[in-house]
């Protein structure tokens, strides 16, 4: 028995040593991966307007999470329309799922309100405050709009850095804020709403 046990200790104590990370390895990754995103941010910010577009558009459809972000909080941010108005349709392009949630005007939306809600799969809360997901699934060159899952249809379109969205039998208009959210009002079933797509991540 004592031989059993002392080459069980044995064994263990020539078992490698669980691997760990140094602070300079960190520091190392770190300062690289810094690098590598301020090469990014310097390329959002060429003085070619054109190629500037370009490289916003790329990273926000088809760059990777980090990159995206970067890129989608730059072009949200941003005071120039044509930037705005890009990263919109980059975001877009990128067949996102969005998350539109309604505030009724009215205390009581009448019942053709909540059997929409429910046909989209939306939710209520106690509050009356509606959470509708909608998955983009690809862009109609013929109609120049972006469809969804749900219908197949026309559900977004932008002039300049307005977005109009179609839900519940209506078109409502939405502005980007400060924040990255889409704002605006949204009438559903003949219910008046105040609307919100939060876009920033």
């Amino acid at each position: 028995m004592l031989r059993l046990t002392a080459i069980a200790i044995c064994s263990i104590l020539t078992l490698p040593a669980v691997a760990q990370v140094t602070l300079d390895e960190l520091d190392a990754a770190a300062n690289a991966s810094d690098a590598a995103m301020e090469e990014f941010r310097k390329r959002l910010n060429d003085p070619d307007p054109d190629r500037a577009l370009a490289v916003l558009h790329l990273l926000v459809s088809k760059g990777d999470s980090d990159q995206r972000r970067m890129a989608v909080r730059h072009g949200l941010q941003s005071t120039d329309r044509a930037i705005r108005a890009t990263t919109l349709r980059a975001i877009f392009d990128s067949e996102p799922t969005l998350r539109l949630v309604l505030e009724p005007v009215s205390d009581e939306p009448d019942h053709s309100f909540t059997t929409s809600v429910s046909w989209w799969g939306g939710v209520i809360d106690s509050e009356g405050i509606v959470t509708i997901t909608l998955k983009i699934t690809g862009f109609n060159s013929e109609e120049d709009c972006w469809t969804d899952e749900k219908t197949e249809k026309c559900l977004l379109r932008i002039k300049g850095d307005i977005v109009s969205l179609w839900i519940g039998s209506s078109w409502g208009s939405y502005e980007l804020n400060g924040a990255g959210q889409l704002k605006g009002e949204q009438a559903f079933k003949g219910n008046l709403t105040k609307a919100t797509i939060d876009l920033s991540e």
